[in-house]
């Protein structure tokens, strides 16, 4: 799964879930924000989104130009006018590639500075997470990252954040969407993840569905 910019952190507003016009003679359009994937065309543009249901919309207007022929993990707010064909309003890169095992990762990648998880789900064949890190300004860079414990009979994930010793200051949005393919995961079973807190650590259990 191809990432936007590699392990950078983007922020994006998401728009109110619903909206509609002030002149009921026009029509309703629909707004939604979300996890999406996102497939392009071969100029580069996004031809088409699939939400975590399944939903396949088709995308009217040129988006951001990106790789061509490629399917990226997203979040997104995103128009519907009546025939159901979308229109990006705004999108943001979802961190997004197979996890390697925890087992081979370097001194240099098991930084575990802290994270702020605001919410997670999964959907999609994804572990999808909204979370914050602080940083000091604008621009600074930072790098998140994940890998999956090597159990058979385990499957989890850890974050790992490393602020390159920036000041916390203020929250950035990001966003990660973990693949979950792969792993023999079949109905109602359960993942597990954890990550470092600013005020306490997160322990998560979640029921494969």
């Amino acid at each position: 799964m191809k990432r936007i910019a590699s392990l950078l952190i983007l922020s994006v507003i998401l728009l109110p879930a619903l909206i509609s016009c002030d002149d009921e003679t026009e029509p309703i359009e629909t707004m939604f924000s979300g996890f999406m994937t996102g497939q392009t065309d071969s100029e580069g543009y996004i031809k088409t989104l699939t939400d975590d249901y399944g939903t396949r919309y088709t995308v009217t207007e040129k988006s951001e130009k990106l790789d061509p022929n490629s399917k990226y993990r997203l979040v997104a707010s995103v128009a519907l006018d009546e025939n159901l064909t979308a229109r990006i309003l705004q999108m943001a890169p979802a961190i997004s590639f197979q996890a390697p095992e925890d087992s081979i990762l370097p001194d240099s990648m098991r930084v575990k500075d802290p994270v702020e998880i605001h919410s997670l789900y999964i959907g999609g064949g994804f572990l999808n997470i909204y979370m914050g890190i602080k940083v000091a300004q604008e621009g600074t860079s930072h790098r998140l990252f994940y890998s999956h414990l090597n159990n058979p009979e385990k499957v989890m994930f850890t974050i790992y954040h490393n602020a390159f010793g920036d000041e916390p200051v203020y929250t950035k949005h990001a966003y990660i969407s973990i693949p979950l393919s792969g792993y023999g995961l079949e109905q109602n079973d359960t993942v597990f993840l954890n990550a470092n807190g600013y005020k306490e650590n997160y322990n998560y259990q979640l029921i494969y569905k």
